[in-house]
C-alpha cells in the first residue's frame, strides 16, 4: 500500500464479495480473511429472502482474532470498513473487477461464476499439455458444480483444481463465457473422452493459454477492447488485430 501497488476504498457492499484470502480495514485496523464457513445457505421461503451466513476466521493486524458471522462482518464493515485491493497494474483485469466489486450494493444481483480450472488427470495427453485450462459458468457456487467431475466428461472424467472464480453481477455470464469460448476457439482442445458406460464425448469447453492472457481476454471483454485483438495460439498471447 505505501507502494501504491494496492489501494482502498470505502466498502460499499453488504457481504455478497466478502471472500477469503481478501485484506479489509474495520474501524481503521488491517483484517485478514482467512476462512468462510457458511452454515446457513442463500434461501427464499414463502417469498422472504434470507441471506447465506455462517462464521468467519479473521486475523488482525495487532495479532488478534475473530470468529464473528459474515453477516455481521459484513455490516460493521459497511458502517466503518474499506476494501482492499489485489496489486493493481494499470489496466489489468484485478483493477477493472476491483473498481465493479466496490461499488455493488444489496441492489446488485450475483447472476452467477466464471471460472477457470485445471485439471488432476493422470492420463498423459492431458497432463503432458501446459496451460491447458477449462472456462466454464456456472449459476452456482463453483466448488458444488465441480463435486462429480471425476464422473463427467465435461471435466475429462477427472478431478479438478479451481483455479479461480469471477463473480458476476448485472450481466449475462452465460454470454461472457461463450465470447471466451469463442475468444480462444482456435485453442480449443480436441479429445475424445469416454464415460462409464463408454460413449464417446468431445469436451470443448478446456483451452490451451496461459492464465494471465485468459485474465487479459476477460478485461478486454469488459472494457469492449476484444473486437480489436485476436488469440495468437501458436505462441499463446493476445495480438492487435
Amino acid at each position: 500500500m505505501r507502494e501504491g501497488n494496492r489501494n482502498t476504498q470505502r466498502f460499499t457492499d453488504k457481504g455478497e464479495t466478502l471472500r477469503e484470502g481478501n485484506f479489509y480495514i474495520l474501524s481503521g485496523v488491517l483484517l485478514y480473511l482467512e476462512s468462510v464457513d457458511i452454515t446457513s445457505p442463500e434461501k427464499t421461503i414463502d417469498g422472504k429472502r434470507f441471506r447465506k451466513d455462517g462464521r468467519t476466521k479473521c486475523i488482525f493486524e495487532n495479532g488478534t482474532q475473530s470468529n464473528m458471522l459474515y453477516r455481521s462482518l459484513a455490516k460493521q464493515l459497511l458502517a466503518d470498513g474499506r476494501i482492499v485491493s489485489e496489486r493493481l497494474d494499470e489496466g489489468s483485469v484485478n483493477e477493472h473487477l476491483y473498481k465493479t466489486m466496490s461499488s455493488i450494493t444489496e441492489e446488485d444481483d450475483l447472476t452467477g461464476y466464471i471460472y477457470v480450472l485445471s485439471s488432476k488427470s493422470e492420463k498423459e495427453e492431458i497432463c503432458s499439455i501446459k496451460n491447458l485450462y477449462k472456462i466454464g459458468y456456472s449459476s452456482t457456487p463453483v466448488e458444488d458444480r465441480i463435486k462429480n467431475a471425476e464422473s463427467e466428461p465435461t471435466y475429462l472424467m477427472a478431478p479438478v483444481n479451481i483455479v479461480t472464480i469471477f463473480q458476476c453481477y448485472n450481466m449475462n455470464p452465460q454470454k461472457l463465457e461463450l465470447l471466451l469460448h469463442t475468444f480462444f476457439g482456435s485453442s480449443c482442445l480436441n479429445i475424445d473422452i469416454f464415460d462409464k458406460n463408454g460413449r464417446r464425448h468431445t469436451p470443448r469447453e478446456w483451452f490451451v493459454a496461459p492464465l494471465n492472457v485468459i485474465e487479459d481476454a476477460i478485461n478486454l471483454i469488459l472494457n469492449g477492447e476484444i473486437v480489436h485483438c485476436r488469440y495468437d495460439a501458436d505462441n499463446q498471447r493476445i495480438v492487435r488485430k
